[in-house]
Order: C-alpha cells, then structure tokens, then sequence
C-alpha cells in the first residue's frame, strides 16, 4: 500500500541492476539478495501480498519485500505442466494458492506450436476436410503436431446391429448418475440393452415395455417412471418393478379431435421429465402430464392447420422440469411456438424453404434460450427466443450437410449441447454467447443418444449404417492437437499417399553443443495414421538435411524395368521416392558449397529406407519439388531441372534436363503451376520462370523489382502468386501479360499488402474444415500459413462481389471495434519493412469482420444501417454471410 516507489530495476542482457532513492533523494545503486543479478530481468513488479516478484528468462522468483529474502523460485523445468517455449505448452501462474501467498503453482496450460518449421495438410479420408501435420519445437523438445479440426470419439465397443430407426438411454431413476439400459427401436419391434455388473451390454427385457411396437420415444419422467411411446399408445412404467403403471391412446382421448380427419395412430411424441407431447394424423396434438401417482393425465388437445413434422418440449425457462413452450415444426414450412399448458399458438416463424423440417429442438447456451430447427436437405435453422414475450429473433440458417437433420441434446462434461446427425454429423455449442460448429469426426450417422455408465462416463451411442458404437468424445472445441514426440529438430516434412507414409527430416542436437558440432541428420519414415515410426535413414558427417519431397517421375520411372521394379526396390505400382536435399557444413565457408540430393525408397512393410540414386551438387539443396514428372531443385542461386533417365547397366539415374539459370542471391523457395516456375529469393523477391518443354530451358518472363527477403511462397492462380516477407507481411503479386510493351510484362505487380505479424514459414493450400459444395463459399481455395510464434493463418480468395461487400463492412467495424491494447486497426494492419511504410490495400482482416458477430444485435444494425443506408444489405444477409465466411476456418 506505500504511496512511493522505492526502487527501479534495470535489466541489461545479463545482468540485473537496482537503483535506490536515498534519504536525501539520490539514486544510488543497491542490492536486493533474493534478485538474481546476473541474469535479463524480464518483468519486475510488486505482488498484493507485499512480495517482490522477478521474472528472468530461466525461472520466476518471489523475494520479501522486507527482508530481501528469496521466497519461491519456479522455472519451465519443473513445471507440473512442462511448458517449453520450443514446442511445449503456454502456462499460466498463481500466486496465491491454497498453499499460502508465498506459493507459485501451474493452473492452466495450453498446448503451443511455436515455432512452426513446416507443416503439409493431408485429406486421408478424401472427403474434403484436411489436418495439418506440423514440424515443430526446438533440440530435444521437436515434435510432429497433428492439428484437425471437429471432435473425434474414442470408440469404447461396437457391436452390427442392421436396422435400428431410433435409440434412447434411460436410467432407472431421475437422480441417478448412470444410465441402466439403452432402448433400440426396429420396424416392428423394440430391444433393450442393458449394462451389467461386468460392464458388458446384454439384451434385457422389462414386461411393461412394448416389445412388438416400434418404439417412437422412451425417457425416465422426474418421478421415477419409464415412458415408452409407440405408435399405438403412451405407456408408463414402474423402473424397479418392470410393470405398466398406465397406458393412454389417441383412441379414447378426452379431446378428441378424430372428426377433423385425424387419426388414432401416434407419429410423433416429445417429452420433458413431467409431461409428453403427442402428435397424430391431422394435425392433432395432445399435451400429457406424467403424476407422481403413476398416471398419464390428459391436459389439454388442439388441431394444427398443418401435418405435424417435428416437435419439442425441452423446458428453457426458469424451471428445469417443466415446460411452458412447445416447438413444432409443420409441413407448411413453418415453425410454432405453443403455450402450455393450453397448446394455443403464440409465434409463427416463415422457414422460406420447400424442404419440410425434420427435426427440431429447444436448447438452452449460456442461459440464452434458442429454437433450433433441421431441414430435410441439410440446412439448420436457429432463432434465439426471448422468454419474457415468446418471440423469436435473430433468424439465421446454416447448412451442415446434405441429408435430413435429427437434432438431440445431451450433456458433456457439464455443459449442454446439441447433436445434430447428417451425412456430416455435427456438435453444436456455444462459446461468448455466440453459437458454434464442429463436426465429428464420424460420417453418416442417423442416430445419437448420450450413454453415461461408470465404464462409459460422458459417452455416447451411435447408429452409423447397420453398427451401434458406444464411445468418449473429446473436448468441444474448434481445434485438437495431437503431439507426436520425436526428441530432436524436425526440419522438413512430405506426405507420400502411395505408401500412406510420411518423411520428416531432422536433426538431431542440443542447445548445449558446441559450434562446430551440427549434429546428426535423419530422415524418419512414419505411418500417416498411427504416426508410428517405421524406418529411418541417417546422413552422411556434417551434412545437414535442408529440403525433401515425395514425387513419382513420370514415363522414365515406369519403363524402368521390365520386372516391375524400378533400381533400388521402388515398385514400379507406386513409383514413389523420398527426396532428401542436403547441405554439407564446413565452418570455414560462407555459404556451403557441396551438398546431395538423395533418392529413397520405402518398401511397405519392412523397417529400413532403400538408397536409390545420390546427385552431388554444387551447394546446399534449398528447395526440391516435382515439375511435369521431372524434378525441380535449387541449389544456392540457381534452379536445376533434372529427369529420372535410364544409364549404363540397365539401371536408373538422376540427369539434367537443361541448363541451370541462376536467379538473384539466393534461392529458398519454389512454387510450380503448369509450365511457370516461381522462385521466391532470399532477398529480391520472386522470379517468374518459364519452362520451354520443346527447347529444353528454363527462361526468365519476369520479376518483382522491388526486393523483399522471402521466407514463404504460394501460387494463388495461373497470374497471381502471394509470399511471406521477413517483416511479417504478406505481399500478392500479378504478372501482366496483356501490358502493351515489354518491359510492363517483365515486372511482376505488387497488387496486395497486408501485415500479419506472424514470421510465416510456411504457406500451403488446404483447409481444416470441410466445405460444402452448395455453399456459397464452397468452392473458394484457401490457404493455410504458420510460422515462428506458432499461429496458424488462412488465407481465402474471395470473389469480387463478396470482396466489396466486406472491404464496405471493414470501413464501417474500424469505427466501432477498438484494437486491443488501444492499437489503430489501420496502422497496425499497414505494410511495413525497415525501408518504408504503405496501408494495407486488397486484403479484408477476416478477425475483424468477424468481430460483426460477437457485437450486440441492437449494434450490428447501427452498422449496416450506417454502412448500406440505401438497405442494399440487411442485418440477416450480412450474419449470414459472416457465418459462411466463419466456417471457413
């Protein structure tokens, strides 16, 4: 609580010293013992509990304020959650624990990427969604880290069970933590399932079930009853004797409204633990209430003006157990909110759709109440319901998938959510009062129910086909990363889909080292789906791995041998050859002026890596990638075309297919479309080349003439082409060919500047998330971008319409949405390089248009009316767009 400070703390690169303010108002240099002064302080502060706290670059320490005394001392090294910095885990501290004031423990980590060395994406199953597999950390702390995107589930136990048309769980009392039995519903016919003491599912019986009706609904009722609902009739049942407490049919309903045209067999039932919603033929609906005596007691019937499709009765109001909302959703393509208990319409909402509504929900996030509702053809439409009036407001639509939608609730891990089961199953929550989708995971399911036993905690049951799987899901959230632990530097990295294998280059060393000592390079051969490693090959001395692919030559490869083997073991079925580029390492050189380009094959099965063909060169490998079936390098500042030729003895070797052209400095990056070659530059910027197939060379068509150290590369189109700079920019370039003179055509346009504030390493094509091919934005390429601080960016080409109308919304949210930490949007997005400073142009920040999103209704339509006065866009056109460009990433 001291009014004055009494010291400064000055940090030097390696030492810490302390100045004090004497008696007679002089700074004078001091000592405080529990400081550590030979190491760079990194922060300095005063705690609340009257402790002195440093923070260096090897440990946290807590010292009296009193009498200079270390207190604590905590580092990285010891931490409960080990957090290296190269590829570990982000933590946070606290200071004061339960433990006492003067206690630093761990209570929270995330998992960190930094840096970023390289990564691919990969699309295993082909269905459009990617996960990027990253080479990442430092020394000792590399690791592989798989990033996907949606929820995966642990499958504990499956079991075929063809024809299953619905499954519920039910426990055998309301308070109960574990669900007993699972009820499956066939055409027909309804089994249970019931898990034993041995945790193992066995078919079981309960006498007042309806084994020969298809079962439309079963749940357990707050009073400790079982309810089953068939087509016939609404049964309830004792949960520990097994015996019918009370039946009740549409037949001899108290309102009955048969003489409407309706009918007396039940096509859908909804329930809440006291009551059921039953619907028939007709439009009718009845609304039951379950007694604590052990009867259905009928409340209250009405006619709908339409055939009832959907319907809920989830209470989202302030009791949990009963509902006073109805849900139903109608084939007038509408969705109708009904009070209960008296069934009378209060809100009608137009669905503006022929697709009927399959399905719909009542959910609460985050104490929001929503209406959710399922299409026929994939789309989900939500609303968020004022409680106080019943209305519905903020309409938007979605699409998920392209085959009906069931939606269900369930739990995990205290947190409710919504499942809705497609073609392309999905797990809708909500995060900051904004709702979310991840997809599971898992294809084609058709039913879902939430199965919790003391073996199966948080579970869930699945119908995918003709299975039923019972199994865990992760975490609900956007992104899961998997760490494949390696225990040295890994450099580079190539799929090769052939052999389903992955090549990742390393280097084995330590921070300690010496100078002379490069340490020892790999490279490892790993499964693409287990990640297990299965063969490795090391390098020569000195030698240092700087590029690799995977590629397959073209006609040269296949005519190589008659027996169908290419020299070396590479069958001529897969052709596929891991290329390893190299640089020897010799302390007395500037730039290295001897390296190889290795040739390996990998046999499926075995545990060793075959060498087919070593090329020395003159200088370090920077860059490799295949071009027209032949194989593209660099080598220091020149690009080499060589082919896979036949040679003496009947075998196969690498020849030059042209001259080599030299390019600027140095040359660090390729990237190939057609018969252009990009070559981005170590300090010039890129370089336009054409291959003349006929002619057998490699010329210049034309270059940026405005240097720029590259350290990322990345063809947009057949004309633009877009890197990452050593400042933190992204830079988009244009070739002319349509400019009237020579020179014109000669000078790659800088057409878009946008600073990230990421050092990118990589760009490549791809995506997280899986796209449909009816959205909008479905067939936009993407690209994803990481880099040393461990982010991950994606960059989309949008189209020019879309480009307009969210370069209009951008202008408009810079004047409403403060940066953080007070930054101006434009200065800190303005390309910058240590020579000049330019505003950003032809770039949208997609985090800030987003933010349209997280803003209050009532403020998101101040915007738009400010942005489109003429109404050429409404508040729901541009939500709408925002959550297509959402789902994006």
């Amino acid at each position: 609580m001291d009014a004055y400070d009494s010291h400064l703390v000055l940090s030097f690169v390696g030492e810490t010293r302390l100045l004090e303010i004497s008696e007679d108002d002089v700074l004078d240099e001091a000592t405080i013992s529990g400081f550590d002064s030979d190491g760079q302080t990194l922060l300095a502060a005063t705690t609340l509990h009257d402790q002195l706290l440093q923070v260096t670059s090897s440990s946290v320490r807590l010292v009296s304020s009193t009498t200079g005394q270390l207190l604590h001392e905590w580092s990285p090294a010891n931490a409960t959650h080990n957090n290296s910095s190269n590829g570990g885990s982000a933590a946070v501290s606290d200071v004061n624990s339960d433990e006492g004031p003067n206690h630093v423990e761990v209570v929270d980590s995330w998992p960190s990427l930094a840096p970023i060395v390289d990564f691919i994406v990969m699309d295993l199953e082909r269905q459009g969604q990617g996960q990027m597999v990253a080479c990442c950390g430092c020394f000792q702390d590399g690791s592989l880290r798989v990033v996907r995107n949606g929820i995966g589930i642990h499958e504990a136990a499956a079991m075929d069970l063809p024809g299953i048309k619905g499954i519920w769980s039910v426990r055998r009392s309301w308070m109960d933590a574990y669900d007993s039995h699972l009820v499956l519903s066939f055409v027909g016919e309804t089994r249970l399932l019931e898990i034993s003491e041995d945790d193992v599912l066995d078919e079981a019986t309960i006498s007042g079930f309806d084994s020969d009706g298809q079962t439309l609904l079963a749940a357990t009722t707050l009073h400790d009853q079982l309810l089953q609902v068939t087509s016939s009739s609404v049964r309830l049942v004792s949960s520990t004797t097994g015996q019918l407490l009370h039946e009740w049919s549409p037949a001899n309903a108290t309102h009955n409204n048969s003489s409407n045209g309706g009918s007396t067999s039940i096509t859908l039932a909804a329930a809440s633990p006291c009551q059921v919603l039953i619907a028939s033929g007709g439009g009718l609906v009845w609304l039951l209430d379950v007694s604590e005596s052990g009867r259905l007691e009928e409340v209250s019937g009405t006619v709908m003006d339409a055939e009832v499709a959907c319907l809920d009765i989830t209470p989202v109001g302030a009791d949990s157990n009963k509902a006073t909302l109805a849900a139903v959703g109608t084939w007038a393509m509408q969705v109708q909110l009904l009070s209960l208990p008296s069934l009378k319409p209060v809100t009608t909402e137009e669905l503006g759709s022929e697709i009927i509504p399959r399905s719909v929900v009542l959910a609460n996030f985050e104490g929001q109440a929503y209406v959710l509702c399922g299409l026929g053809d994939g789309q989900l439409h939500n609303w968020r319901l004022q409680s106080e009036t019943s209305t519905l407001t903020d309409h938007k639509k979605v699409v998920l998938g392209t085959k009906p939608i069931l939606l269900s609730s369930f739990t995990s891990q205290g947190q409710r959510n919504v499942f809705a089961a497609s073609d392309r199953a999905t797990i809708i929550y909500s995060n900051n009062k904004k709702l979310l989708y991840s997809n599971l995971n898992e294809n084609e399911v058709a039913f879902m129910c939430s199965f919790t036993t003391s073996s199966f905690p948080d579970s869930l049951a699945l119908v995918k086909g003709q299975q039923l799987s019972l199994g865990a899901i992760n975490g609900i959230q956007k992104l899961h990363i998997r760490t494949v632990p390696l225990g040295e530097q890994p450099r580079r990295i190539a799929h090769q889909p052939a052999t389903r294998t992955l090549g990742v280059a390393t280097i084995n060393t330590s921070a300690s080292i010496g100078a002379a000592d490069i340490g020892k390079g790999y490279l490892r051969v790993f499964s693409d789906t287990t990640f297990d490693l299965l063969a490795s090959h090391q390098l020569g001395p000195q030698e240092i791995p700087t590029a690799l692919t995977s590629m397959a030559f073209g006609s040269g490869a296949a005519d190589a041998s008659a027996e169908g083997t290419t020299a070396g073991g590479a069958s001529e079925e897969s052709g596929a050859f891991f290329i390893v580029g190299t640089a020897v390492i010799k302390l007395t050189e500037v730039e290295p002026s001897k390296g190889y380009i290795i040739l390996l094959s990998h046999t499926p099965g075995s545990n060793s890596l075959t060498v087919v063909e070593t090329l020395e060169v003159h200088g370090a490998v920077y860059n490799l990638c295949e071009f027209q079936g032949k194989l593209l390098a660099t080598v220091n500042n020149k690009v080499h075309l060589y082919r896979w030729a036949a040679a003496a003895g009947g075998r196969q070797e690498l020849v030059s297919d042209c001259s080599p052209i030299g390019v600027q400095v140095l040359c660090l990056h390729l990237a190939v479309r057609g018969d252009f070659v990009v070559v981005g530059d170590l300090m010039k910027s890129m370089t336009l080349l054409v291959y003349k197939a006929a002619e057998g060379s490699l010329e210049v068509r034309a270059r940026d003439q405005d240097s720029k150290w590259l350290t990322a590369l990345a063809l947009l189109d057949d004309d633009t082409y877009i890197a990452a700079d050593n400042s933190k920019n992204l830079v988009v370039v244009r070739k002319n060919p349509d400019a009237a003179t020579d020179e014109e055509r000669a000078r790659l346009e800088t057409v878009g500047r946008f600073h990230t504030g990421e050092f990118t390493n990589r760009i490549r094509p791809g995506s997280l998330v899986m796209r449909l091919p009816d959205s909008e934005l479905g067939n936009v390429p993407t690209y994803l971008y990481g880099g040393v601080s461990g982010s991950v960016g994606l960059v989309a080409c949008l189209p020019r319409e879309l480009y307009e109308i969210l370069a209009a919304l951008q202008d408009g949210l810079k004047k409403v949405i403060k940066g953080v930490g007070g930054f101006d949007h434009e200065s800190w997005r303005r390309f910058k390089d240590e020579r000049r400073t330019e505003p950003a142009s032809n770039f949208i920040d997609g985090d800030l248009v987003e933010a349209f999103l997280d803003l209050p209704p009532d403020k998101a339509h101040e915007v738009v009316a400010a942005v489109w006065p003429n109404a050429e866009h409404t508040y729901e056109d541009i939500s709408r767009r925002m959550e297509e460009l959402q789902r994006l990433h």
